[in-house]
């Protein structure tokens, strides 16, 4: 998000009053299953595979790059594939699209990236500086996220919630932070069990929302269960922001999942085919300007970055041109791979590279940009078919991509 914009919100917040009157804890209502839980099924385990995929924050640029890769990886066969989607921010707007797939009005197949690639921004900013609004913010405990959740369900989600996601598409696992710890907050099943709200009835555009609440600029999601209340005094369970501060790539949440798993039986067991974790990294190219300090979240960001993906075998030095690694899963005989698609691993000497390492993380893209994302997309993407093919690095179904046998499920 630019400065400027970045302003603009804050000050938009602050007219609009910082208070906001907390809804008190409801009765805890049954809950029903739904198809965003932190669990490796029989269904998922039919083919033998596990397929992971990951998509980055970044805001609009994240968004369609994340969307351009998905629609890269469906005419290779490999998106059908995928057993689960974890994503962070920007990411998740692609995400949990393609999750609600078939949902109302929306539809993979027809117009998903023109609607990735939608002036969200602008559209916020017109209903924050509404004298409606305003004078709405200012009287009442409407919170400004309210008008941000509007938007997202106008433009992409229509007032799904969580039951309404497609069983026939992957798990939808999106990702925040959780401000009362500090701790990830992995928006499932398990997390919201014993929350006042259960998941089935909690939309899909809140949840978006969460994963894309960047601090200090958006106000957090208060979440509340049953011991919220003593006396007079209401206090959330959970407060939910920004999934980036705690993994902005969104691979810790896939290889947990595999951790977890692979305590039951080993992941090798599971998945005699092999696994592969996908990771979409929309990160831009990172530099100090001039003699300007980076800011403390750019640093924390990189830092966070440096870590993931060490953990899934890519050393610092290799992290902005490794597309590979292997990662043991607990450290067991287990063996995942792991295929890292970012855009910092296009160079500066490529006009391409150069051009989309450097979009701003906002809500809103010139088209210009957004065709430059998408060439992006299908750049990397053959470039990591054909080093996978070549090396024969990888589990034999990804160098068998784009065949009628792997169209998929």
């Amino acid at each position: 998000m630019s400065v400027r914009s970045i302003i603009l919100t804050l000050v938009l917040l602050w007219v609009g009053g910082c208070a906001t009157a907390l809804p008190k804890p409801a009765t805890l209502p049954v809950s029903s299953p739904t198809h965003a839980n932190q669990t490796l099924d029989q269904e998922g385990q039919r083919d033998g595979r596990f397929i992971g995929l990951a998509l980055s924050g970044g805001g609009s640029r994240a968004a369609v790059f994340g969307g351009a890769m998905l629609r890269e990886l469906h005419r290779l066969g490999l998106l059908q594939q995928v057993d689960v989607l974890s994503a962070v921010s920007g990411g998740a707007l692609p995400a949990a699209y393609y999750a609600l797939d078939g949902y109302r009005d929306v539809d993979f197949s027809n117009g998903f990236l023109e609607r990735m690639g939608h002036d969200f921004q602008s559209d916020m900013r017109g209903r924050f500086v509404s004298p409606g609004n305003l004078l709405k913010y200012w009287f009442t405990s409407a919170a400004k996220s309210d008008t941000v959740v509007q938007v997202l369900d106008e433009q992409l989600f229509h007032n799904a919630t969580f039951a309404d996601l497609n069983p026939d598409r992957p798990k939808l696992l999106l990702n925040a932070t959780d401000a009362l710890t500090g701790e990830p907050f992995v928006i499932s099943d398990e997390s919201f069990a014993g929350l006042a709200s259960p998941l089935s009835s909690f939309g899909v555009a809140r949840a978006v929302y969460m994963s894309a609440a960047y601090p200090g600029v958006f106000n957090p999601v208060p979440l509340y269960g049953n011991a919220s209340s003593s006396g007079s005094t209401i206090r959330p369970t959970v407060l939910a922001y920004d999934g980036g501060p705690v993994d902005n790539l969104g691979v810790k949440t896939l290889v947990n999942l595999l951790r977890n798993a692979d305590q039951g039986a080993p992941i090798a067991a599971r998945f005699p085919e092999g696994c592969l974790i996908i990771s979409v990294d929309a990160t831009p190219r990172i530099a100090g300007e001039q003699d300007q300090p980076l800011s403390a979240s750019t640093v924390l960001l990189k830092s966070q970055r440096r870590e993931v993906l060490e953990g899934v075998g890519i050393v610092a030095a290799q992290q902005d041109r490794a597309m590979f690694s292997t990662f043991t899963v607990n450290g067991s005989q287990s063996v995942c791979t792991f295929w890292h698609l970012a855009l910092r691993q296009l160079p500066d000497a490529d006009p391409l590279g150069a051009r989309v390492t450097r979009i701003k993380t906002s809500f809103g893209l010139e088209a210009t940009d957004q065709d430059a994302l998408i060439r992006a997309a299908h750049q990397l993407i053959e470039q990591g078919i054909k080093i996978s093919r070549e090396t024969e690095i990888g589990p034999a179904f990804l160098r068998e991509v784009g065949s009628p046998a792997n169209t998929g499920r």
